[in-house]
């Protein structure tokens, strides 16, 4: 079994944590995980097994995430982008496989458009340029409940806003609604700062930077039935990195980790260790986005 340690660390006043699954022989870059708004640096604790085999493991709870400090929504994703840099840094990673999921996009993404050097590969799940009206609109009325003190509401809001209509073939729907209720609805005051915040922040995003993004190989997928990031709004982003490849996970949605846990873990093991993804029979047919229109003089 790989060794595992926590490590506490400052950015800017604000305190933060990871968690690091030591792999004394990798055979690719170190692998960085940022979860989304809700998850802590264990939510993908259970998919990491094969990452760990061959890469040494990185769960972040970047300020506003899991125990670390709560974040003003104030504080941009431009400033949690500037904590991640730091904090590869620190740990001496060198170039790193980067994973981001959801409200941890914009985050990963900045990274590799403004330091490449520092990304060995950039992979996003359930990224969008910028959340439309409608799924803005879900999230506002998710912190409205929370704001509320109304944690059943605050639970259906976001059984609403992350699961997809019940009419789309989903594995797992009736697993993945019960713990999404149990999870959300057993949200503690202590929880409301952070949670607001995290939700706040991404409602006042005003979408993703200008320029694409050059010389990192990207891979940019989500669940086929995701209501919330939906397909088109992934593609998008896909469009603006240059030489990324766009698919979707059959049988998923947003919530691609709960639904296809064992499909995504191998997924992305294979991108992380440059093995081919086209014989995966979970997976919509490859996206090859070579030459981004952003990116065009």
């Amino acid at each position: 079994m790989n060794a595992e340690r926590i490590r506490h660390l400052t950015f800017d006043g604000f305190g933060y944590q990871c968690r690091i699954v030591e792999n004394a022989a990798p055979v690719t870059e170190p692998v960085v995980v940022l979860g989304g708004a809700f998850q802590d640096m264990y939510a993908y604790q259970r998919l990491e097994a094969l990452w760990a085999a061959s890469a040494t493991v990185v769960s972040v709870d970047l300020p506003g995430s899991g125990a670390a400090d709560v974040l003003p929504a104030s504080y941009g994703f431009d400033f949690l982008t500037d904590a991640l840099a730091d904090l590869v840094g620190r740990l001496g990673l060198g170039r790193v496989n980067l994973f981001g999921a959801s409200y941890a996009a914009p985050i990963t993404y900045r990274l590799a458009q403004e330091r490449p050097e520092l990304v060995a590969r950039l992979a996003l799940v359930g990224a969008a340029p910028v959340y439309p009206p409608d799924q803005r609109a879900a999230l506002q009325a998710m912190a409205d409940a929370l704001e509320s003190g109304d944690a059943d509401a605050y639970a259906r809001m976001s059984i609403a806003a992350l699961l997809s209509p019940g009419e789309r073939d989903v594995h797992k729907r009736a697993v993945v609604t019960r713990v999404l209720a149990r999870t959300m609805g057993s949200v503690t005051r202590a929880d409301i700062p952070r949670h607001l915040a995290s939700t706040r922040r991404v409602i006042d995003w005003q979408g993703l930077w200008p320029g694409g993004v050059r010389d990192v190989p990207a891979l940019v997928f989500t669940g086929e039935h995701d209501s919330l990031t939906h397909p088109d709004l992934g593609r998008e982003v896909a469009g603006t990195i240059a030489g990324s490849v766009f698919t979707l996970i059959r049988g998923a949605d947003h919530l691609c980790h709960l639904e296809r846990p064992l499909e995504m873990s191998q997924l992305l093991d294979r991108f992380f260790t440059d093995q081919p993804l086209d014989d995966l029979t979970y997976l919509t047919p490859l996206e090859h986005h070579a030459r981004p229109a952003s990116l065009v003089p």
